[in-house]
């Protein structure tokens, strides 16, 4: 072998060690580690998979491309929370205790709430973004970013009013935090003077509604006010509305009639609807779209923006070793703008998020206009 070929070959055996060697310490680097528990299988399943899990590794994503937090990658764990406590308990043990997160996202009231013991003994911040019953942030270890069950189910009640609408009747899952907003909504409408003539309830697995929505239909209320905690039951129920020739002069829902198992119907099963929601902006959406080939929908947005809370909280913080610090980063953020507008944290997990209200017009989502 001549001078030339021996100096080529040691070049290149040098840059192959530099180049292992820089690997090496990339690999070192030891990731930031965030949980996730939510039901993954199930009725909400593809759901949450479509627009909540994508929200969260959306947003971890782009922290790695920028080279992450702290000049460390972040790593999620996930874990299928089911849909019920026991299974959300287990998923979350096994996150702390195995995986060694340090901060859990999650969905769902009947998930959230047995988890905050557990979080609060094992310092362990719960964001659970989307969930809106009003006794999630009476914990000092959660976080929200959304309007209470509380606030939407008054703003329902007070449109309903508003309309002239008289009679009202509640079709809703047989849930907690639903059974909160389908509470304020009562109390409101009849403080208002209006009367409730129906009450509904179905289970989260259930398929066919067409027993009680005929119930619903025979009562004939002004107004219908429904609510589910993700995108097939409200599809379900919508397309079984009109099938059982069921015909109130108003129906009101939840963001949720967004989803697109509900446009799969066809734009007039969902026409005229009016719903609660938060604001997100059209660049999260180009965005998301550009990524995943859907529209988003305002849970993915809020699941995005709590994921970027929390890693510009441990960024601020220096560390993730003592989340008590990360936790106050977060309850003290002051102004945040996000893809859900801007909101702010003045000393809890409560963001001041607040509804507004849209209604499908011709096929389309749009602020609604009286």
């Amino acid at each position: 072998m001549n001078h030339t070929a021996r100096t080529a070959v040691k070049l290149l055996a040098i840059s192959a060690a530099a180049l292992f060697a820089g690997i090496g310490a990339a690999g070192a680097q030891e990731p930031i580690r965030l949980g996730l528990a939510m039901p993954l299988s199930g009725q909400n399943g593809e759901y949450i998979k479509r627009y909540v899990l994508a929200g969260h590794e959306f947003a971890i994503k782009e922290q790695n491309e920028k080279g992450g937090i702290l000049g460390r990658p972040i790593k999620l764990f996930i874990e299928d929370s089911r849909n019920d406590g026991a299974s959300a308990v287990s998923a979350l043990n096994k996150l702390i205790n195995v995986d060694k997160v340090v901060a859990v996202f999650s969905i769902f009231t009947p998930v959230v709430l047995p988890m905050l013991p557990i979080a609060e003994e094992k310092k362990v911040i719960v964001l659970a973004p989307s969930v809106e019953h009003p006794d999630l942030t009476k914990s000092r270890w959660a976080v929200r970013m959304t309007p209470t069950a509380t606030t939407n189910g008054l703003l329902i009640a007070q449109q309903a009013r508003k309309m002239g609408l008289k009679t009202a009747a509640t079709f809703a899952e047989d849930n907690e935090a639903i059974r909160v907003s389908v509470k304020a909504f009562v109390a409101e409408f009849e403080k208002l003077g209006g009367k409730m003539i129906g009450d509904e309830t179905f289970k989260n697995q259930d398929t066919d509604m067409r027993g009680q929505l005929t119930k619903l239909r025979a009562a004939r209320p002004d107004a219908l006010y429904f609510l589910a905690p993700s995108g097939r039951p409200v599809a379900l129920a919508l397309k079984q509305i009109s099938e059982v020739g069921f015909k109130p002069k108003q129906i009101f829902t939840t963001h949720l009639v967004e989803d697109r198992e509900v446009m799969a119907l066809g734009a007039s099963m969902a026409e005229g609807v009016i719903y609660t929601a938060v604001a997100t902006t059209p660049e999260f959406n180009q965005k998301f779209k550009a990524a995943y080939g859907y529209d988003s929908d305002v849970n993915a947005g809020k699941h995005f923006d709590s994921t970027n809370v929390l890693l510009q909280a441990i960024q601020k913080v220096g560390s993730e070793k003592d989340m008590t610090k990360v936790r106050d980063a977060i309850y003290n953020f002051g102004e945040y703008k996000g893809t859900i507008g801007t909101f702010r944290f003045v000393g809890s997990g409560e963001s001041l998020v607040s509804p507004i209200l849209k209604t499908v017009k011709d096929g389309k989502y749009v602020r609604y206009q009286p």
